[in-house]
């Protein structure tokens, strides 16, 4: 068979579907492609996780792909045994909550009543969307746009909040200032070493003063999330998620790279409050105590 360049992917000549140069068969029709190229761990574009159904393939292949790129094997992905998994509306299979459409027939799987993270009812949700890592459905309000960093490449993902709390995952804003620009602008300060460090320093002294005086006279910190995120009891939850955005960015690795480690640590610190707050007034359904 040729290949059709697009985007530097090639296509599958007989059902038009992308493919991957180093695939020996189109995943999406089982057509062979005359190649005999050893299977990889990874193909760009594709995310291999899971085995093979043939025994006699090392080969992974992708969620739900109906045929292995390898070696051309019909995949058969097991329907769900949950006991409120969703029906698929076309062939009556019960359907993994992960999956967008009927592994069986290729049906568009009916959208969850409820959202997986607050149980919050999707139909009267003002949106929805697939968490694109546990690629369970959400409603508007639990999910968000958040990048996550791996070594030196940064990833923008739709993710839940449950799920970006796991992966470590930073929340992305409109406001928020590119990773990119703040070393840029920091040389020019950086040169007098004495200015440069004499301006960090006096939230660094009045740290080291707080955790030395005594703990009755040690400020305590907010009595109830509605403290830590500045909001009042009672506020919708699209409002404190607001609120909750807008105090996560200020406290970002990237904005707090240029200062000391013991203003790091109180910015890890205070993000890990303002996280467990967001997440116990999640689970409320912004309910005044």
């Amino acid at each position: 068979m040729s290949w059709e360049a697009e985007h530097d992917n090639p296509m599958c000549d007989a059902c038009g579907a992308p493919s991957h140069a180093a695939f020996n068969c189109c995943w999406a029709c089982g057509e062979s492609f005359e190649e005999d190229n050893e299977p990889e761990e990874v193909a760009k574009g594709y995310e291999l996780a899971f085995d093979c159904n043939s025994p006699r393939c090392e080969g992974r292949v992708a969620w739900l792909m109906p045929y292995c790129p390898w070696c051309a094997t019909e995949q058969h992905w097991e329907p769900s045994e949950e006991p409120d998994a969703p029906m698929c509306t076309g062939c009556e299979a019960t359907l993994d909550p992960t999956w967008a459409f009927c592994a069986s027939c290729g049906e568009e799987a009916p959208l969850p009543e409820d959202c997986f993270e607050c149980g919050a009812s999707l139909e009267r949700a003002e949106c929805a969307a697939r968490c694109e890592h546990c690629r369970r459905m959400v409603c508007g309000d639990c999910f968000g746009d958040y990048s996550l960093r791996e070594g030196t490449r940064v990833q923008e993902l739709l993710l839940c909040v449950t799920c970006a709390e796991e992966l470590g995952a930073s929340p992305l804003s409109e406001e928020e200032t590119p990773a990119e620009e703040a070393p840029k602008k920091e040389p020019p300060a950086e040169e007098p070493s004495e200015e440069d460090s004499s301006d960090p320093e006096p939230p660094a002294e009045e740290a080291q003063e707080e955790q030395a005086r005594p703990a009755s006279e040690q400020r305590a910190p907010p009595s109830s999330p509605w403290d830590v995120l500045g909001v009042a009891p009672g506020t919708p939850l699209s409002e404190v998620k607001r609120a909750y955005l807008a105090l996560i960015t200020q406290y970002h690795p990237d904005k707090v790279a240029q200062l000391g480690p013991k203003l790091q640590a109180l910015a890890a610190e205070e993000t890990r409050r303002l996280n467990q707050a967001w997440s116990e007034l999640r689970q409320r359904g912004s309910r005044a105590p």
